[in-house]
């Protein structure tokens, strides 16, 4: 088996970041690729988890139902993205419901395999406690928005990530998700969140459909912080005069 044609060396998803050909092999001749209907659910709430996912193509969403059918978004992910790498070694059935939100191609990863190559490949296990690392970072980050940060500041800090992660050369870049669901992973109504769009012109931000348009590369700058700005090619550099942590 092999990987799309856009995960080629400079784009690898984390979870195969410096595996060697044959390692990568190993993995991928004992994998599944499968395709997914939007709306498709991969995983309920409950599940005993079977596979790690790795999005080819497309995007999923991780959630929690409450009691009350209620949905809270942890995560969405893209092209590259994986999930269910934790809940693999919890030894407890599924905390989290994975769904499809688009039309996707998926790369299933078989509990049994993982934990066999783990154990073979100590580049393949460093990935994994570096990608769980990271879900526990971005899950803190969450919390700390939900209960300190306005709903202008969590916006503005979620536009400035896909900021750089879509590049400083242009001032206009895609959001890459409905934005109902952006509200719901940020905590807040569509209405809340409609309004805020609103306020974000003031500080020289246009959103239209899915489209955001800056008036300068630093018009999000402010909404930056320590761990933003170790993301950023601009920061420390002399056009990075108008961050606040220069």
């Amino acid at each position: 088996m092999q990987l799309p044609a856009n995960f080629n060396e400079q784009k690898k998803p984390q979870l195969f970041e410096g595996l060697s050909e044959s390692s990568l092999q190993a993995l991928l001749q004992r994998s599944v690729m499968q395709d997914y209907d939007s709306g498709r659910v991969l995983v309920q709430q409950g599940d005993n988890p079977e596979c790690i996912f790795l999005v080819l193509d497309g995007s999923l969403k991780t959630t929690r139902i409450n009691e009350d059918g209620g949905e809270a978004i942890i995560r969405m992910l893209e092209a590259g993205d994986t999930c269910m790498e934790a809940v693999l070694f919890m030894g407890i059935p599924s905390p989290i419901n994975v769904q499809a939100m688009s039309v996707a191609k998926i790369l299933k990863i078989p509990d049994s395999v993982v934990k066999k190559h783990v154990l073979e490949d100590p580049a393949f296990a460093v990935n994994l406690l570096r990608i769980v690392s990271r879900h526990y970072k971005n899950a803190m980050h969450q919390i700390e928005a939900m209960n300190i940060k306005s709903p202008l500041q969590r916006v503005g800090y979620y536009f400035l990530l896909k900021h750089i992660e879509q590049g400083h050369e242009n001032l206009d870049f895609k959001l890459p998700f409905k934005k109902q669901v952006v509200a719901n992973y940020l905590g807040m109504t569509p209405e809340t969140f409609s309004r805020t769009l609103k306020q974000m012109k003031d500080i020289g931000i246009k959103v239209e459909e899915d489209t955001i348009r800056m008036r300068d590369s630093f018009a999000l700058c402010h909404f930056c912080d320590s761990d933003t700005a170790s993301l950023c090619s601009r920061h420390d550099q002399a056009e990075c005069e108008k961050c606040p942590l220069h």
